[in-house]
C-alpha cells in the first residue's frame, strides 16, 4: 500500500498547483453557467434573501415592541378616562340624591305649610329638634318657646299623609324652645270617645317605647257596637284637647269577666317615629 500511494502523492505534489488552477476553472465555469440559466438563483440573491429574511426578523419584532408601548399606553389613557367618569357618576349620583332629598323636603314644607293656613284656629308651626334618647317617645323637644308666644299645656297636632292628630301637649316652656309630652306618654290622660258610637273612655299611652295607646274605661254594652279598625277621637269635654281630634284606631278588644269595662289597643294615628313637623294651638294670636 505504501508503494501504491507514494506514486499518487508524488503526483499530486507535482501538479498541485495545476490542479488548484483547474479547480478555479471549474468552478467559474458553473458559476457564469447558472448565471444564464433561468429558474436558478444567483450568488446575489441568495446573499439578499438571506439577509432580508433576518431583516424581516428584526423589524417584526422592533414593529411588535412599538404597538406594545403603544398599547400600554392607549391602557393607561383608557385607566385615566375610567376614573374620571366613574368620578363624574359619582358626583352626579350625589347630586341626584341631594335633589331627591330637597324635593321631599320641599313637599312636606309645603303640607305643613298648607296645613297651618287651613287649620280654623291660630297655631304655631314648630320643629322637632330633639329626642329623650333614653325613651324614645317621652319627651320631644321643638324650636320655639315663650317668645314665640308658646305656653304650657297648649295641644300640639301634626299632620301626615293628609291625616292630621294628636301629637300630646307642651309640658314645660324656654325662651326659645319647648319640651311637647307625646300621648304615648303613659303619664298623660285624655278624654277621648270612639268616633262612631260615640262611647267615652280614657286614652293613655303604655310607656314601653312602642307606638301603642290603650283606651279604658269604656262600658261593658259597648262590646256589640265597636269593632277593629273604629277611629278614636278626642272628647273636647275638657280644657285642653279640641274636640274630634284623631287619636288612634282600634286594634284589639279585650274584657274580663269581673271587670264592668272593656280594655281597648290602639295604634296611634300618626307614626311618631317620623314626626318632624308639629302644630301647637293657641286660642288667639
Amino acid at each position: 500500500m505504501s508503494s501504491a500511494g507514494s506514486p499518487l502523492r508524488h503526483l499530486v505534489s507535482r501538479y498541485r498547483r495545476g490542479l488548484i488552477l483547474l479547480g478555479f476553472l471549474v468552478s467559474s465555469s458553473v458559476m457564469i453557467l447558472f448565471n444564464g440559466t433561468p429558474g436558478v438563483a444567483k450568488p446575489q440573491e441568495i446573499g439578499l434573501s438571506i439577509f432580508g429574511f433576518f431583516q424581516g426578523i428584526v423589524s417584526g419584532s422592533v414593529h411588535v415592541a412599538g404597538q406594545l408601548g403603544l398599547s400600554v399606553v392607549d391602557l393607561a389613557d383608557l385607566q385615566s378616562k375610567y376614573q374620571r367618569s366613574a368620578a363624574l357618576v359619582k358626583k352626579y349620583e350625589g347630586d341626584e340624591r341631594t335633589l331627591v332629598q330637597l324635593r321631599e323636603e320641599n313637599r312636606r314644607l309645603r303640607e305643613q305649610l298648607s296645613f297651618h293656613q287651613t287649620l280654623s284656629y291660630f297655631n304655631v308651626p314648630v320643629e322637632i329638634i330633639g329626642r329623650d334618647p333614653s325613651k324614645v317617645y317621652s319627651t320631644l323637644i321643638v324650636n320655639k318657646g315663650y317668645l314665640d308666644g308658646i305656653r304650657k299645656n297648649l295641644p300640639v297636632i301634626a299632620t301626615q299623609g293628609g291625616v292630621t292628630g294628636l301629637v300630646g301637649k307642651v309640658a314645660a316652656v324656654g325662651l326659645t324652645s319647648s319640651v311637647v309630652q307625646p300621648i304615648l306618654d303613659a303619664n298623660l290622660f285624655i278624654a277621648a270617645r270612639v268616633e262612631n258610637t260615640r262611647h267615652e273612655g280614657l286614652v293613655t299611652g303604655k310607656g314601653n317605647n312602642q307606638e301603642v295607646l290603650s283606651m279604658s274605661y269604656v262600658k261593658k254594652s259597648a262590646m256589640e257596637q265597636i269593632s277593629r279598625g273604629d277611629l278614636i277621637v278626642t272628647a273636647g269635654i275638657d280644657s285642653i284637647y279640641p274636640a274630634d281630634l284623631l287619636i288612634g284606631r282600634i286594634q284589639v278588644i279585650t274584657t274580663k269577666e269581673y271587670q264592668t269595662s272593656l280594655d281597648i289597643e290602639l295604634e296611634p294615628i300618626l307614626d311618631f317615629s317620623r314626626l318632624e313637623y308639629l302644630n301647637i294651638l293657641r286660642s288667639e294670636p
